[in-house]
């Protein structure tokens, strides 16, 4: 075999050899009943899209979609998230909030490597970590991180840096019933900025499924929780 197709067929083994292996793939799409106490308010979403080129970078497509609302707060919400796959960091990150006739949009180019993110519309841009993530790439990000109960870390990687540092917590392990009546062990997560907390439940598994989410919200606490996933073709 001639030399250089031995080091074309090394280059490719080695590229294997790194690349990243994520608990989610494309095609997963996670689904969720909104609850405000006991009154269901809604219902939400998130998907991995597809991949794309952006930049000339690599990168995985996320969304998010929720509606509802208690009466007198019905809202859309959405957002988009291009996340570089390799070193997972935000690229791109779109957000859009419908509550009536009343829109408000939000489009952000993200330069991780410069160090800067700039918001469309705006003519100006402002420092970003060199890691940055949005906070619909920081929920999947979430899923990739090694976790231990009682550890307790802090992130700077919110592409707003007055919202750095986040706090990471790791309150414990508790059994979660599931959709299809499976129960699971899940870690539970609090991530705080800024004095107001998102907790998460994480599958203690392989897939590390966000199973429930608590946002804090104007009127209320609303716990998202697993009602389906579709998993990739």
């Amino acid at each position: 075999m001639p030399v250089a197709t031995l080091l074309a067929h090394a280059a490719l083994l080695a590229g294997l050899a790194q690349a990243p292996n994520y608990p989610f793939a494309v095609g997963e799409t996670l689904q969720y009943e909104a609850t405000l106490g006991y009154f269901p308010i809604g219902t939400a979403t998130a998907s991995v899209v597809r991949t794309t080129q952006e930049r000339g970078t690599d990168a995985f497509v996320f969304t998010a979609t929720g509606e509802g609302g208690p009466p007198g707060w019905k809202s859309r919400y959405e957002m988009t998230s291009w996340t570089r796959s390799k070193g997972f960091a935000s690229l791109r990150f779109h957000r859009r909030l419908t509550q009536g006739s009343k829109v408000d949009e939000e489009r952000y180019q993200i330069v991780p490597d410069s160090g800067r993110y700039r918001q469309e519309g705006v003519d100006q841009d402002w420092v970003a970590p060199r890691d940055a993530l949005d906070e619909l790439a920081y929920l999947y990000y979430m899923r990739t991180v090694p976790l231990k109960v009682g550890q307790s870390f802090t992130m700077s990687r919110y592409f707003k840096t007055g919202y750095n540092p986040v706090q990471v917590r790791v309150t414990g392990r508790e059994s979660v019933a599931l959709f299809d009546g499976r129960t699971v062990p899940c870690f539970t997560v609090e991530l705080t900025s800024r004095g107001s907390t998102v907790a998460v439940s994480l599958t203690d598994d392989s897939r590390r499924l966000p199973v429930q989410v608590t946002l804090p919200l104007p009127y209320g606490s609303v716990l998202l929780t697993l009602s389906g996933v579709s998993r990739p073709a």
